[in-house]
């Protein structure tokens, strides 16, 4: 009997055991799910202070304010494709000049080619019906016929070399021919494309330009406050696709220079170039692309990446390189635009800005390695939130940083 009232009092402690592990657990997971919860708060607080990058003002825009950012970004998707297609129909120019040069040196030789052929052809024909057999056999001694037999030799591999060269270059002429005609096509083409999207481009200027006829005096001055940021966007653009195409330029001659030297001719090869887009590493200690805050699409005419974080936040080159602008936007004593920004060039193709720095640590034209300290983190210029804004540029133009980061 006692037996079993120590059974039934052993079963009732496992009981209540098991209970409390179980309720310990419940503890622990609804723990987690707070804090992850408060995370996600903090989270969308971030995305919610860094989105309002906009401008600087960003919950003072209008339902007509925020259509011209609508349009402004359209606008210069537009201009982008312009410029992209106008810079396919100059590449193409230069092909066809060049194709056509080429056309006429290889039509040239193959003139003076055909023109050998046919006065080998007329001299053999006046020499008569006499064979290199009979001239052969003509010979008066063993040295005469080896003589003779080489003079043949000579002559019918000059024969076949002219034949070949004929052949050959009128080859190259029917391949540069063709390569000629789909340049011109694909000019044509583009310079359609182009017409087609300025069309577009102006039904969209148009529209633009109503809107803002509209405006209040106050939405006006906010408007021009978005159109010189815009502006300072495509400035800052134009800038570092000529330094771009300045350094491929330079790494052009160097190889030109190179295969100069070797004594041997400059290839497609040589000058061929390849941006290097890999080994960057995240401008913020510790922090890598999960961290971004507000994407490159996060709104219309955003054109980087922000990481929501502490003013005074160290920043940090993403790769090596020299720094190509270390300014801040300042008028009328206040910042605007980028407010204090820095650009660097990584010679490899590539370059890197960032933008909305409390302060800046480095200077124009000095060299910096990976990972050094730039700049600090902060809410200069067009913002309203301590963050940095992030962009990538390849061959001059901007890339999306979150497909090259970590």
């Amino acid at each position: 009997m006692k037996i079993n009232k120590l059974k039934k009092v052993e079963y009732i402690i496992s009981i209540l055991l098991v209970m409390m592990l179980f309720l310990g657990t419940i503890s622990v997971y609804a723990n987690q799910k707070t804090d992850l919860t408060n995370e996600q708060k903090d989270i969308d607080k971030q995305i919610q202070e860094t989105s309002s990058e906009i401008a600087g003002v960003k919950s003072q825009m209008t339902d007509a304010l925020n259509q011209i950012n609508n349009y402004n970004a359209q606008i210069g998707t537009y201009e982008d494709e312009i410029d992209t297609l106008e810079t396919q129909v100059s590449t193409l120019q230069t092909q066809i000049t060049e194709k056509e040069a080429n056309i006429q040196e290889q039509q040239k030789k193959y003139e003076e080619q055909k023109d050998l052929l046919e006065k080998r052809l007329v001299a053999m024909y006046e020499s008569g019906t006499t064979s290199y057999l009979d001239m052969l056999l003509s010979s008066n001694s063993l040295s005469d016929f080896i003589s003779k037999y080489y003079v043949i030799e000579q002559l019918t591999e000059y024969d076949n070399d002219l034949l070949d060269g004929i052949e050959t270059t009128k080859k190259q002429i029917e391949t540069e021919k063709a390569a000629l005609e789909n340049a011109r096509n694909e000019v044509q083409s583009s310079k359609t494309q182009a017409e087609n999207k300025r069309n577009s481009l102006s039904v969209l200027v148009n529209e633009k330009n109503t809107l803002v006829g509209n405006l209040s005096a106050e939405e006006k001055e906010l408007q021009q406050r978005l159109e010189e940021f815009e502006e300072d966007k495509k400035e800052i653009q134009r800038q570092l696709a000529e330094i771009a195409r300045q350094e491929e330029e330079e790494r052009r001659k160097a190889a030109e220079a190179a295969a100069k030297k070797a004594g041997k001719p400059v290839s497609d090869a040589d000058i061929s170039f390849t941006p290097n887009t890999s080994g960057f590493i995240c401008p913020l200690s510790g922090k890598s692309k999960r961290n971004i805050t507000t994407g490159m699409n996060g709104y219309k005419g955003h054109t980087g990446v922000d990481f929501a974080c502490p003013e005074g936040t160290p920043i940090l080159a993403a790769k090596s390189g020299r720094v190509i602008k270390s300014e801040a936007k300042i008028r009328n004593g206040k910042y605007y635009s980028y407010g204090n920004y820095v650009t660097i060039t990584h010679g490899d193709g590539t370059m890197t800005l960032y933008a909305h720095m409390s302060r800046r640590a480095v200077s124009t034209n000095e060299q910096v390695s990976q990972g050094q300290v730039i700049g600090y983190v902060g809410s200069t210029g067009n913002s309203t939130g301590n963050h940095l804004h992030f962009e990538i540029f390849v061959s001059g133009r901007r890339v999306n940083p979150s497909q090259y980061l970590p």
